[in-house]
């Protein structure tokens, strides 16, 4: 196949491309800076040289790059935790949206592959979330935009569109174009770690990248419903994750329970304080409740689907812990000896 993929230049569109190329597909790619993605692949043993420079919002331009692609991968998206950048955040996804996944809709390009989030389906108090599950109600610009998204997306497909898509928890993973989010994140975590109540659902980039290939390459499904699958890795507790991280470095890292109810109310505090003063800190009422309530997922249907199986998280925080240390995002001192990369 020919496939066009968004995102390409971020960490789940860069393993996914790069996935696909070595299980023999070829990919064009939609990017804002085309020597960057050059650069990115080449570094990584390709040659990508079927580039489109521009934007995922730019209709024209994706238009023509869809030209001859058999299959779409559409992972791009904006994402920040500015503020003063909420309203760009949700226009541009939402725009994107359209642009990309409605327009190889309407030229009636047979496979389309949509990555959503996990966080779409987030409400306080749910005990356990799976393809069923009712979409949330956020508050904040992304979960936002992906749950609007995701209601374009759903009324493409009852209208007959052969759209996948994928719901990924926090995605970490090695070979990390731009530094995303949840690899931001994973290096702030040496220095503190959120212990309290609940904990995180994480997959590895790179076995996404795998069942987003292996989702392509089945015949589109009739219903659906039956073409949504979440792949949600592992939901670890924040004390397995400290304890994790300690074992890896071999340092202490500071810890202190903190009761989920006290984390939510610094939320609350937070938003306030914006209201006066934009601030860029990760600490929001939502950001906090999903922090302290988040609720095993199950990627039962997506392994069923596609046979594709998730390393153990050791694997992923080693791996990836081992590539920021090389990469000049941590110190080796703060990381420690992670072992030897699998």
């Amino acid at each position: 196949m020919r496939v066009f993929v968004t995102g390409a230049t971020g960490l789940v569109g860069a393993h996914t491309a790069r996935a696909l190329l070595a299980a023999g597909h070829e990919v064009r790619i939609l990017a804002r800076d085309e020597g960057r993605a050059r650069r990115y692949f080449r570094d990584h043993g390709h040659e990508v040289t079927d580039v489109v420079e521009a934007d995922m919002r730019e209709a024209d331009a994706v238009r023509a790059g869809l030209a001859g692609c058999d299959a779409v991968v559409h992972a791009a998206a904006m994402v920040s935790v500015d503020p003063t950048r909420a309203n760009e955040l949700y226009e541009a996804n939402v725009a994107g949206i359209e642009a990309v996944v409605g327009t190889a809709a309407r030229l009636g390009i047979g496979r389309i592959l949509y990555v959503s989030s996990l966080g779409a389906f987030f409400r306080p108090g749910a005990s356990a979330i799976d393809e069923s599950s009712p979409l949330g109600e956020s508050r904040e610009a992304y979960l936002r935009s992906k749950q609007h998204c995701e209601r374009a997306v759903r009324r493409m497909q009852a209208e007959g569109a052969p759209i996948v898509v994928t719901y990924p928890g926090g995605v970490f993973a090695p070979d990390d174009p731009k530094l995303s989010e949840a690899n931001r994140a994973l290096r702030a975590f040496l220095r503190v770690v959120p212990r309290t109540t609940s904990g995180m659902q994480f997959v590895d980039g790179r076995d996404l990248a795998a069942a987003h290939v292996r989702l392509l390459e089945r015949r589109p499904a009739g219903d659906p419903a039956m073409a949504r699958y979440i792949v949600g890795g592992h939901f670890v507790r924040w004390a397995e994750i400290h304890a994790l991280l300690e074992r890896l470095t071999g340092r202490r890292i500071f810890a202190p329970w903190s009761p989920g109810a006290l984390l939510r109310a610094m939320g609350v505090v937070m938003d306030g304080v914006r209201r006066i003063h934009p601030i860029e800190f990760p600490v929001t009422r939502e950001s906090m409740a999903i922090a302290t309530s988040w609720p095993p997922a199950s990627s039962a249907r997506v392994v069923e689907a596609t046979g594709v199986s998730f390393r153990p998280p050791e694997h992923t925080v080693r791996d990836t812990l081992r590539w920021l240390v090389a990469a000049g995002h941590v110190a080796r001192t703060r990381a420690g000896a992670p072992g030897a990369a699998s």
